[in-house]
């Protein structure tokens, strides 16, 4: 009698947990681009799942079950009998590739979330793939199992360095680049890809905005030169930039330049620029390919007095000392010296390092400041590099850069 109590007492509670404890609310948090509702049916499809306790239980490790593949981790809350709270965490789309005029989004493993017209914010389309019939929470089915990999290894790469492509782009040699704002990054083959993307992060710091073609095929990472070529670069896949753009970008630089009070220096009859010219922009070359600043050191002078007859520095137009401007040893025009020697000399000699293009669009990683001049690790002027008048590097394409950090001026 006793043993029939205790069945009827199980079969009851049994009862109650099956009928209380049915999933008739779910909150879902955390979703973006997958719907709640979507969410739910995937978490609750059968006579278990309908159970909120046993959904408590099962998901207690936050792992996603397998008919929600777009979901990295899934935990489950139980509110009320009733009612069940689910976190998710969603998996990145890290790009996506063209077939019959639909994006493929694929995440870090290659598997494809997402079949849709729409075009995300922030995500590079990858074009030059061959591929066959894409299937859905399956594996983009790339010709080459290798380019795959590759795809996978640069989207990683640039979401670790923190750099937003617009485009990753394959040629028939299988050589890869990339787009990223303005510029195309040519980075060769699938090689030293770890290497050239962390250096690309840091060029890019230092370019300011310019519009052109940058040639890291040869790149390993052991400060081999990097060339930059300006202009107009193929119009990208879903979304280039367009011709008004551009057109935009162009004024929005000259605008820039007339404000900074740097102007073309004018012309003389046969077309070339004059020397000396008060309009010269700071870093302009003058006939022999030299800077301005860096004209008295260019032939190994030091400015000293067996540089002139009578043992004086040589002046130029203005009276200050050619090859340094008159505010650059803290001066006035009449030579007084001013109160901050000791800052200002600290200005003209630098022994750090940093990046700066010179006049042939090449890459310089070892120009620095030494008495008033950019120079080279060699102590060479670096041509189409000049000195600010508060100390600071002003490369070929116009690019302020703090010779004591590498970064941008502020």
């Amino acid at each position: 009698m006793l043993r029939l109590a205790g069945l009827l007492l199980l079969a009851a509670a049994a009862l109650i947990v099956i009928l209380v404890f049915r999933v008739q609310t779910v909150v879902v948090n955390g979703n973006i681009r997958w719907s709640g509702q979507e969410i739910a049916e995937g978490l609750s499809y059968d006579f278990l799942t309908q159970n909120t306790l046993f959904l408590t239980w099962k998901h207690r490790n936050g792992e996603a079950p397998e008919r929600l593949p777009y979901l990295s981790s899934l935990r489950v809350k139980l509110d009320s009998p009733g009612k069940i709270t689910v976190t998710v965490t969603e998996k990145e789309l890290l790009g996506y590739v063209l077939y019959n005029d639909q994006n493929l989004y694929f995440d870090e493993e290659g598997v494809i979330l997402e079949i849709s017209d729409e075009i995300y914010d922030g995500i590079p389309v990858v074009t030059g793939v061959k591929m066959g019939e894409p299937v859905l929470y399956q594996k983009v089915p790339t010709d080459s199992s290798a380019q795959l990999r590759t795809i996978l290894s640069i989207t990683q790469l640039l979401r670790y360095q923190e750099l937003t492509a617009e485009e990753i782009r394959f040629a028939e040699n299988m050589d890869i680049t990339v787009r990223i704002g303005s510029v195309d990054a040519i980075l060769g083959q699938d090689e030293y890809l770890e290497e050239k993307i962390a250096n690309l992060r840091a060029i890019l710091n230092v370019m300011n905005g310019n519009q052109g073609t940058l040639h890291m095929e040869n790149f390993t990472g052991k400060n081999e030169p990097v060339s930059f070529a300006e202009g107009d670069i193929p119009e990208a896949v879903n979304g280039g930039r367009s011709t008004e753009d551009e057109q935009q970008t162009e004024q929005e630089s000259e605008t820039s330049a007339v404000d900074s009070g740097d102007e073309e220096a004018p012309e003389n009859e046969n077309g070339e620029q004059e020397e000396g010219g008060e309009d010269t922009p700071d870093g302009a070359e003058d006939g022999n390919g030299v800077p301005d600043e860096a004209e008295g050191n260019a032939d190994g002078g030091d400015g000293s007095a067996e540089d002139t007859p009578d043992g004086s520095v040589p002046e130029n137009e203005d009276g200050a000392p050619d090859g340094t401007g008159e505010d650059q040893e803290g001066g006035d025009s009449s030579g007084e010296e001013g109160d901050d020697d000791d800052g200002e000399e600290d200005l003209q000699n630098t022994s750090t390092y940093v990046m700066a293009f010179d006049s042939s669009g090449t890459l310089r990683y070892d120009a620095h400041i030494v008495n008033g001049v950019v120079v080279d690790a060699n102590g060479t002027p670096i041509d189409g590099c000049s000195v600010t008048e508060d100390g600071n590097i002003k490369d070929a394409y116009w690019n302020v850069i703090d010779p004591q950090t590498g970064q941008p001026a502020q």
